[in-house]
């Protein structure tokens, strides 16, 4: 009789289609072999309606064992080992196989069929100069209180009267790529101008929406050296002109911000002082990991994933713990048509 043992399930999404990119100083990309994060991991959190989702079986020993394992998925053996369904749902997997003997039971991993959501992107051109930027900070934290679809980045630019310690290199690129003239701006992906009075319901009426593509965000952070993987999916294939935006992002940066609303009593930074001593700044654009406004994604079937990996080096003045990743993918137009954010050295899925 044979005895039993557990052992690990990896299940390892396949990529089939996949650039790869490192930023570098002009902000032109560089082609390179691809680097994928987590390859072992055991299932692909989350998968679109009819995508195929791939198990594998390694042994501790690196022995890749999928070949002679017999996979059940809600408890049902399946045919080879790939997996897809035609409704949302919750699952769960594992595999069983014979070695030296044993039969090797793996252990059971969860994972997700989804329709994905629209993340809106908010991007908010401000300063610490600026006193009339508190409403948008203000804004943007009432719409983060209203709703969890929203991907937001914060674009500092220095005043010449007034220096910004959160400056952006390439923010003229991008005030005259989207029509910006003056402080503060905020736009709705990267399309519509948010204007006053910034209502919630502006961004809201759009948010959580089902739509045809995803995004999924992997990084890992060793030393001051930090590898980002995006992945994209689509329903039904990719667009000509579409195109990739992968930014880095800090949270609690603490500098002093001008008030001009310290006097108006309808503004929640009534009686903050002006300037507001210890000012926290979130969502701050630190660095493009790709182009500033994006790498062309190639023709990629529907179903299929797009992987592209980033590489950069950390400055030294970033406090790694509050870094995030903010990624989008846009038309040729240069509108965002869905975006994901997480936390560095957080795997992110498609939701």
């Amino acid at each position: 009789m044979n005895s039993r043992k557990r052992s690990k399930l990896y299940l390892l999404f396949i990529v089939l289609i996949s650039v790869a990119c490192s930023k570098v100083e002009d902000n032109e990309p560089l082609v390179s072999s691809v680097t994928v994060l987590n390859e072992n991991k055991f299932v692909r959190k989350a998968s679109l309606i009819n995508q195929d989702i791939p198990f594998r079986v390694v042994t501790e020993d690196g022995e890749d064992v999928t070949s002679i394992t017999t996979f059940y998925v809600n408890g049902e053996p399946i045919f080879g080992s790939t997996f897809s369904s035609d409704t949302t749902g919750d699952f769960e997997v594992y595999g069983v196989y014979i070695q030296n003997g044993f039969e090797v039971t793996t252990e059971t991993e969860s994972f997700s069929v989804i329709i994905p959501k629209r993340k809106i992107v908010i991007e908010d051109y401000t300063g610490t100069w600026c006193g009339f930027c508190p409403r948008v900070a203000g804004a943007i934290h009432s719409l983060s209180e209203a709703t969890d679809f929203i991907t937001v980045v914060a674009i500092h630019e220095t005043n010449n009267n007034y220096p910004e310690p959160m400056h952006f290199d390439q923010v003229q690129l991008l005030k005259d790529a989207f029509g910006i003239e003056g402080f503060p701006a905020a736009k709705i992906n990267r399309s519509e101008n948010w204007d006053m009075p910034h209502a919630n319901s502006d961004v809201t009426s759009i948010a959580g929406l089902d739509t045809n593509l995803a995004l999924a965000i992997d990084s890992e952070l060793i030393g001051d050296a930090l590898t980002v993987q995006v992945n994209v999916v689509y329903e039904e294939g990719s667009m000509e002109g579409d195109k990739l935006v992968v930014y880095l992002l800090e949270d609690g940066i603490v500098s002093d911000q001008v008030n001009y609303y310290n006097g108006d009593s309808t503004s929640s930074y009534y009686n903050a002082g002006n300037p507001i001593e210890d000012f926290v700044h979130n969502e701050t654009l630190r660095n493009s990991m790709s182009s500033v406004l994006g790498d062309a994604i190639p023709a990629t079937a529907a179903l299929t994933e797009y992987t592209a990996s980033f590489t950069l080096t950390v400055p030294s003045n970033y406090v790694t713990e509050n870094l995030s990743i903010a990624a989008m993918v846009v038309d040729s137009n240069n509108t965002a048509k869905n975006s994901q954010h997480a936390h560095i050295n957080e795997d992110k899925p498609y939701e």
